[in-house]
């Protein structure tokens, strides 16, 4: 999109509400708008705060202290609104930066006030403002009268998780400096269980230049795509309808580095820009990179200690499973596995080697692969797609091969007196390499794996205990396929500590597994929200939460490779990775559990069923980090022997967020399996909400709007309460919607900060060419250009709390035309434009919303003074 304005000169700012002293104004009267060449409005997201002393504040003598141990004038906290967000500053020491040389100023801590119901999540996110100097170091508390309620409850950070479970409380959370170099930080707090709050960057998982995955129409599917009409040079099927394209054949591509890698990366984002409107392509996006979700391995013999057995029950499960999950068949899709003689299939793990295949022609046709690793991630003596799934090791003593023998181990080593032993000792375990060099893999190898599990017979769960792969339609198609088949799609769900959906464990057809330590408490890297369904043991190895005299590592097989000679030994490990084939294992023991009693088959939607019932875990605390609960196997194998199916009601979504800007919210009622016969009979409605429709008789996929009736409520109204749906024909009587309003976001409080608003090039290297400074009004900012020369700019606008000279950067607030992330062009031209509307915020748009990952962004430079002058100072306000 384009927009052009009248033609004019380049020559002094016209200021939104601030003149060039920052000291007040208004936006200008009607007469002066229509001399502005481009003006508008910059609204500012709902319930956004921002710290009174930045250094933003300090530098313009404009800080006000929000925190008692300051000397600045105030200095109270500062309050937050339920289901805010917050940006700040805080630094022990003032300096200069090294790259800008601007000034930094002390301020040592902050503090924020605000209510914490039940439910509510807070988060710290902290990024240091120079990467030159020290990192900061950054202490976080949430105090109330009753103590801090952070301490051994908040995730180690940054960033920093604190879930509430308690009563609704007043907290005051502090904020505070004690090492290191400068800071910003976001805080968010937050009601919604899955929705992510934590996306203040913009996500850039790794992925090979010069390579795309597609998937063609279904008209095209199974037809020869022609490599040349797609501006490719090569096209490889990878099965069920996707391809992998490559620009430059594989026997000419090479690695790219610094200033060249940048070019590759934006050349091959703009080839699937243009793959992605073509009218014969479904999907297309980057072949992405992805790794292991595991921490480095401790390699003490610690193999004696699987406390994290009896930690789900296990030990009685096999009394009821005696067959260990015979003849089930698991695909770990992986590293590969251990081999004595990597070169040649066989000689696996002397713990696995009984459970897995003779010979791969057990497992597979002529024409397929056990080996999917292609490309320079390919490390092994056969190089490209092979039937060999042997991990070829790297002499490394720490790395992350021998990762796939860990994880195959804690599914299927044998019960044979050796070292372990694995939930399911019997089940035949089907090693699948997708990962190789430093346990990285693409995603165009993993979607062929998936799609040649999806179509074997011997397969029954697919285990993935690796993630960090972007949102890609191709990879769920392939996972759909797979889940259509009957196979159970299980995934770690990442090791960052954030709500930010990590796939594919986040897909709808995936079951995403967290961690948790010996004390059954969340591991403070695991993953919460959207992409965890339950939790297992991962271990933590900064804990011994079971008081064992031992850290809480999971013990499993691994390798020793130094000297090119190849001994099987055992590892502790922690993470999501881990925790992963925890639950794949004891599906398996379901699995063949059922078979054995003669009771109906266990499929992945009865698992999916019996998880959403509560009938295969048990409560460990709030579904924001723990799901479903934490995976029980006595609970589990007693589930898949009493062989009832389990029939529910569910809602999507299946809980409803209100506030003054969101007064309704549609959702849909669905019957669960699809075939239940389950029926509607009375719906039981807070007094403050209305249905339309009121849903009766068996569900059909309607939307039911549910409006909040705002007649008669407090400004600051905070409620919860429930939408009851009494229904017949389920395994549960009723299903329960949790409702939540927040009111009390006045416009007039919503403050982002001071905004330097920005015209810059739309070059490669972007120049600040126009520059204005705004603050908030009635919850948002006016701006209005005049004299601007003819040509195209990008319009964009920011915070600069730390005073470093950059606007945008991670942490800031950020706007840019038209939507955050995808910014567009406008061009001056001859006629003057008005009503251009931006909104800004402390987030940054998912890879999802922006349908490919921004890369390298580093925000945008602010306009200097003279360079002979020994002090910066931005043009605006050395203007007269």
């Amino acid at each position: 999109m384009q927009i052009s304005v009248r033609y004019g000169l380049l020559t002094a700012l016209s200021f939104g509400l601030l003149t060039a002293c920052e000291n007040g104004g208004g936006g200008g009267s009607s007469e002066s708008a229509e001399m502005d060449d481009l003006s508008g409005t910059i609204s500012i997201e709902a319930r956004s705060r921002v710290d009174s002393d930045t250094a933003d504040d300090i530098r313009v003598g404009l800080a006000i202290g929000n925190s008692p141990n300051d000397e600045r004038p105030g200095s109270t906290p500062q309050s937050l609104p339920g289901s805010g967000i917050f940006g700040g500053y805080v630094s022990v020491t003032g300096g200069v930066y090294t790259d800008s040389g601007f000034d930094f100023y002390a301020d040592a801590e902050d503090q924020i006030q605000t209510q914490l119901a039940a439910g509510d999540r807070v988060a710290l996110q902290v990024f240091a403002a120079d990467t030159n100097l020290a990192g900061p170091d950054v202490e976080f508390s949430i105090n109330t009268t009753s103590g801090d309620l952070c301490g051994v409850n908040c995730q180690d950070g940054p960033p920093f998780v604190y879930v509430h479970e308690q009563a609704t409380v007043d907290a005051i959370i502090a904020i505070s400096a004690k090492d290191g170099g400068p800071a910003r930080y976001v805080l968010t707090v937050t009601s919604d269980t899955q929705t992510p709050a934590m996306n203040v960057a913009y996500a850039e998982p790794g992925f090979r230049v010069d390579e795309a995955v597609i998937t063609s129409q279904p008209a095209k599917t199974g037809t020869l795509v022609q490599a040349a009409a797609l501006g490719a040079s090569e096209a490889r099927a990878l099965g069920n309808g996707a391809w992998h394209l490559r620009r430059v054949p594989a026997s000419v591509a090479r690695i790219y580095s610094g200033d060249e890698l940048e070019k590759a990366r934006k050349a091959t984002l703009d080839w699937i820009r243009e793959l992605q409107v073509r009218s014969d392509i479904l999907a297309a996006g980057p072949n992405y990179l992805y790794n292991a979700q595991t921490v480095e391995p401790n390699n003490d013999p610690l193999y004696q200690l699987q406390w994290h057995y009896p930690l789900i029950n296990l030990p009685l499960a096999w009394q009821l499973a005696p067959n260990a999950g015979e003849s089930v068949g698991v695909a770990v899709m992986d590293t590969g596995l251990f081999s004595t003689s990597p070169g040649s299939y066989g000689n696996w793990h002397e713990d696995l080697v009984e459970n897995v295949p003779v010979v791969a022609s057990d497992i597979i046709g002529p024409d397929q692969f056990l080996d999917f690793v292609t490309g320079t991630l390919d490390i092994d003596t056969q190089p490209g797609r092979d039937r060999n799934p042997a991990d070829p090791g790297d002499g490394k003593a720490q790395s992350s091969n021998f990762h796939g023998t860990h994880v195959a181990g804690i599914v299927a080593a044998a019960d044979n007196s050796i070292g372990m032993v694995g939930v399911a000792s019997k089940s035949t375990l089907i090693p699948v390499r997708v990962l190789g060099r430093d346990g990285s893999g693409s995603l165009s190898d993993l979607i062929a794996a998936i799609n040649w599990a999806a179509t074997n017979g011997q397969v029954d769960v697919i285990n993935l205990s690796l993630g960090g792969v972007g949102p890609d339609a191709s990879l769920e198609r392939a996972i759909n396929a797979a889940a259509a088949n009957g196979k159970l799609v299980v995934a770690a769900a990442g090791n960052q500590g954030s709500d930010v959906l990590t796939f594919p464990a986040a897909f709808d057809n995936v079951i995403g597994v967290g961690a948790v330590d010996g004390a059954r408490k969340r591991a403070g890297y695991s993953n919460i929200g959207g992409s965890v369904d339950l939790v297992a043991p991962g271990g933590d190895a900064s804990r011994d939460a079971n008081n064992d005299g031992n850290a809480d590592l999971v013990i499993s097989a691994w390798g020793e490779d130094s000297g090119d000679v190849f001994e099987a030994r055992y590892a502790g490990l922690q993470g999501t990775s881990m925790a992963a084939p925890h639950v794949a294992g004891v599906y398996a023991l379901m699995k063949e559990a059922a078979r054995s009693a003669g009771t109906p088959e266990v499929t992945p939607q009865q698992f999916a069923s019996l998880l959403q019932a509560g009938l295969l875990t048990d409560d460990v605390g709030n579904a924001t980090e723990y799901g479903a609960g934490l995976i029980n196997a006595l609970k589990a194998v007693n589930a898949a022997l009493d062989g009832s199916e389990v029939k529910l009601l569910s809602s999507t979504p299946s809980s409803l967020q209100f506030s003054e800007a969101v007064s309704s919210q549609g959702f849909s009622l669905a019957a669960y399996p699809e075939d239940s016969a389950v029926t509607v009979d009375t719906v039981n409605v807070p007094e403050w909400i209305e249905l339309t429709p009121v849903p009766s008789g068996p569900p059909t996929g309607e939307i039911i709007t549910a409006t909040v009736i705002m007649d008669g409520l407090e400004a600051d109204a905070s409620l919860r309460d429930v939408i009851t749906i009494n229904y017949t024909g389920g395994s549960q009587p009723s299903l329960e919607i949790p409702v939540r309003l927040q009111l009390g976001n006045v416009p007039g409080d919503t403050d982002a900060g001071r905004h330097y608003v920005l015209l810059v090039s739309t070059d490669d290297d972007p120049e600040t060419l126009a520059q204005q400074v705004v603050e908030s009004s009635d919850g948002g900012y006016r701006f209005a250009f005049t004299d601007l020369e003819p040509g195209e700019y990008f319009l964009v606008a920011g915070t600069d709390n730390d005073n470093n000279g950059f606007i945008c950067e991670t942490g800031e607030a950020c706007a840019e035309y038209p939507v955050n992330g995808l910014p567009e062009k406008i061009v001056i031209g001859n006629e003057p434009i008005s009503g251009v509307t931006l909104t800004t915020s402390f987030r940054r748009p998912t890879i999802s919303s922006m349908g490919l990952p921004r890369y390298g962004f580093g925000g945008y430079r602010l306009m200097t003074g003279p360079s002979d002058q020994s002090t910066p100072i931005r043009q605006l306000e050395s203007a007269p």
